[in-house]
């Protein structure tokens, strides 16, 4: 074989592999929370959200709280505490003082998983009420449950790097950006994320930032705005509602 015709079958080649490079990188799923931590790691992020005109600083924490067996599956109890830290008017429930505490499979965590949604136990605290077992996480919640779903379409990894400044120094983040739209009863919410990853620290999330619509079938919608960028992480998390087992 030529030299020239042996140089047109690798260009050839190349241009066939092309598709499959170009689209190999791409996201599989941009829910927030897919890397499976380490027994006892904690984060923290500081949140500013926007309702309307009305904002709302809070302190988001995650936690991996210890393991347990679950339908024959081992299994990683995870907390999400919010704590707001200036007073609102605003009168959501979503928006004040809660803990959501979730027993996952470790099988469902990983790179293009949504481990939220496989929670086989679920239980919620809002403020200082009692807490309570909950059956579906989508009827319950329907907006913490999407905005955890993440971004389901138009999918992709921006260009750009987002630089995070947090408390030990700068993080570099690849940034996946995507939208979602979600109906339940007359509601429609429809949100576009920017997801701030990096798998060197604890659920793999630096940062996001949401742009969300929630229209209730009557009057404007109402405009949410969510930032939050990581504050803090570590080791030696420890429990907010331990007594909730199997």
């Amino acid at each position: 074989m030529n030299r020239c015709l042996s140089s047109l079958m690798i260009v050839w080649h190349l241009i066939a592999l092309l598709p499959l490079l170009t689209f190999a990188d791409e996201p599989k799923s941009g829910a927030l929370m897919q890397t499976l931590p380490a027994d006892g790691v904690w984060v923290t992020f500081n949140v500013n959200v926007k309702v309307n005109e009305q904002e709302s600083i809070m302190t988001i924490t995650g936690r991996s709280v210890g393991q347990a067996m679950s339908d024959g599956k081992q299994s990683r109890f995870i907390e999400y505490e919010q704590t707001v830290g200036t007073a609102s008017d605003i009168n959501i429930p979503q928006l004040g003082n809660l803990t959501w505490r979730l027993l996952i499979p470790e099988e469902a965590f990983g790179e293009g998983k949504d481990p939220v949604s496989k929670a086989t136990l679920k239980w919620v605290q809002y403020g200082t009420q009692e807490p309570e077992a909950v059956e579906s996480l989508q009827l319950k919640d329907p907006i913490f449950a999407t905005l955890f779903q993440g971004p389901q379409k138009n999918l992709k990894f921006e260009t750009a790097e987002e630089k995070i400044v947090w408390q030990q120094g700068e993080l570099k983040c690849r940034v996946i950006s995507g939208e979602n739209e979600k109906s339940l009863g007359q509601m429609t919410m429809k949100m576009v994320h920017r997801l701030f990853v990096n798998r060197d620290i604890p659920f793999g999330i630096g940062g996001l930032h949401q742009d969300m619509s929630l229209d209730f079938g009557g009057g404007p919608p109402v405009k949410v705005v969510i930032h939050a960028t990581l504050q803090d992480h570590g080791k030696d998390a420890k429990p907010k509602l331990p007594n909730l087992v199997p």
